[in-house]
């Protein structure tokens, strides 16, 4: 399966008491999905996946397909500590009935080469959903070199993309080279600066938190950059820059956040330790939005 278009890492609404607001969830689902985006990306960085209780990952899940009913395809994210945890949430994502799954290596202890080989083998032949690596090492202090994503896609027939968080250029450049005329492999880009022209140059998409906010400029840089429209790519990827300075008053989920409470979505509310911004800062990022006359 191939994985193309923008996917949006969706960020999770919560209450007072850090529990998952199916309402919020849903009503933002949906109205990504009117705006055209090609796919969720569910319990993502900016879906705080990493502070939610396993009940409250599972109710996300549940809300998410029950919302989507078949609309898009649904990447859900499984990542955890251990190979082991690690597959007994591609489990439970299955039993509930997404499309595929993502995963970076385990966090916390940096991981080698092999052991990234034999992580990913051992996740692979664990479920037959397709499974998107998530290379993201700031996060997660292992990068995966290009040169390894080409062992670990050769090792296994589901393992079916990769969501490119380095925002590096050569990193993108030698993966494009060495899997992109492959046509069971995607490449997502994780970054909203360098999307449009990485998707011009190749790439199937991109899973970019900017898109939970403005997801139609999101899908008109994706259909542009397909056709190598580059003056209407130079245009659109100059808009989403000008609204990425929505994410300079604090922590990128709690910036986005702040951003769905404006916008009508859902309540700020964030796990903690993060932070809710500031009574300043929303005043001026409704201002922002305004600007981009999405409020």
């Amino acid at each position: 399966m191939r994985f193309e278009g923008i996917y949006t890492p969706i960020i999770t609404p919560l209450d007072e008491k850090e529990r998952v607001d199916g309402a919020g969830l849903s009503k933002q689902i949906n109205r990504l999905i009117e705006h055209g985006i090609h796919g969720i990306y569910l319990l993502g960085s900016s879906g705080e996946f990493v502070s939610l209780s396993d009940a409250d990952r599972r109710f996300a899940i549940e809300t998410t397909v029950a919302t989507v009913s078949g609309r898009v395809p649904i990447i859900c994210g499984a990542m955890d500590a251990s190979t082991s945890r690690v597959i007994t949430n591609i489990e439970a994502a299955q039993e509930l009935g997404v499309t595929a799954v993502a995963t970076t290596p385990p966090y916390y202890y940096p991981s080698s080469d092999p052991e990234l080989k034999s992580f990913y083998r051992q996740v692979a032949q664990s479920t037959d959903l397709p499974v998107v690596i998530y290379n993201i090492p700031i996060m997660v202090k292992t990068n995966i070199d290009p040169e390894i994503v080409v062992e670990i896609v050769d090792d296994s027939k589901n393992i079916a993309g990769i969501k490119d968080s380095t925002a590096d250029w050569t990193i993108f450049l030698k993966l494009q080279t060495y899997l992109g005329d492959r046509d069971d492999f995607s490449i997502l880009l994780g970054s909203y600066t360098m999307a449009g022209a990485a998707i011009a140059f190749g790439a199937e998409g991109a899973v970019i938190s900017i898109a939970n906010i403005d997801p139609k400029a999101a899908v008109e840089l994706y259909q542009a950059a397909k056709v190598r429209d580059l003056d209407t790519v130079q245009r659109l990827q100059k808009k989403l820059l000008d609204l990425g300075q929505l994410y300079r008053y604090g922590n990128g989920v709690s910036c986005l956040k702040a951003c769905a409470e404006i916008l009508g979505i859902c309540a700020d509310h964030t796990t903690y330790p993060l932070h809710q911004v500031s009574a300043q800062a929303k005043m001026e990022l409704t201002a922002l939005l305004r600007s981009h006359q999405l409020c």
